[in-house]
């Protein structure tokens, strides 16, 4: 019985009723408290907690969904995120974010929008923890995110800003330029920044960094097996990596995310203006080049020469 209601409350974690979500999230704070005050450090050998980071908009529910496949997995529907919530739009002190790591529990999935800083890797590393980074082609996540904060989330501190946007046009140069001039207790900087504050977790070797497009790609199958590998290499338990490939590839499904929009790779082609593109360029300078997406800023010129 009680697995059956465990069951039932991690099905309301992807419900699109925001009030379902945040309930069966309040009652899972319940066994998880028991699962952390009884857990011991062998316990966290053997079943390390995996965390599913990403950059906002970069397909976090994807990354969840593959990472439940592991074996002994439990969702308590933990959320760590640098700021405390969309709503209020702090940003929290990097000892209240290691504290958090600090609360995760053996076999845990934790999602997250966590900045890269030192003391969180140290402190990911002493909680055993199998550390993935999802992200995506930032110009894919400005339309997404453009989309997001005027239509889809109302609750969202910035949704007022993106509302009041004449159209989705300008929408889109607003989740590019960020908030300019920067609003006092809202730090939404240009896309180049907001990536920046991730971009740490590229380089560290003990972090599994996957892009999105990647993964929803014909190289699926491979990166779905390396995922595993990572955690293999982490846990003391056996591990029977065939099954658990398998498990981890069925349970694949984007559309049950209630962010879920359209999941497309390079969508922005069809939103991006002439505009959207010079200023791009302009703002994030070779960060594509830098991510792999592009060897250059001919992709701005061609189109605009093409205009």
């Amino acid at each position: 019985m009680r697995q059956v209601i465990l069951n039932q409350l991690h099905e309301g974690l992807s419900s699109s009723n925001g009030f379902v979500r945040k309930g069966a999230r309040a009652i899972l704070t319940i066994p998880r408290w028991f699962a952390t005050a009884r857990a011991s450090e062998a316990d966290f050998a053997m079943r390390p907690p995996s965390f599913a980071n990403s950059f906002p908009k970069s397909g976090t529910h994807l990354l969840v969904q593959i990472l439940e496949g592991l074996p002994d997995r439990q969702n308590f529907g933990e959320f760590l995120a640098s700021g405390k919530s969309s709503f209020r739009f702090e940003e929290r002190s990097v000892e209240e974010s290691c504290r958090l790591i600090r609360r995760f529990t053996p076999g845990e999935v934790v999602r997250g929008h966590l900045y890269f800083e030192p003391q969180f890797a140290g402190e990911l590393n002493r909680r055993h923890t199998a550390n993935y980074f999802i992200y995506r082609d930032p110009r894919d996540v400005v339309v997404s995110e453009a989309h997001y904060l005027r239509d889809m989330n109302r609750w969202h501190r910035l949704h007022r800003y993106f509302r009041d946007a004449a159209s989705m046009e300008d929408a889109i140069m607003l989740s590019i330029n960020g908030l300019d001039p920067p609003i006092p207790g809202i730090n939404y900087g240009n896309i180049a920044e907001r990536f920046g504050r991730y971009e740490g977790w590229l380089s560290d070797a003990d972090c599994f960094a996957v892009r999105f497009e990647d993964l929803v790609s014909e190289q699926q199958p491979k990166l779905v097996r390396q995922i595993a590998e990572f955690y293999a290499a982490r846990t003391r338990a056996d591990f029977d990596l065939k099954p658990a490939v398998e498990r981890m590839s069925s349970l694949i499904a984007p559309k049950k995310s209630h962010t879920f929009r359209s999941g497309k790779k390079a969508g922005w082609q069809q939103e991006f203006t002439p505009a959207h593109r010079a200023r791009f360029v302009e703002v994030a300078g070779d960060l594509l080049v830098r991510l792999g997406y592009e060897p250059d800023h001919a992709w701005a010129n061609a189109e605009l020469a093409s205009k």
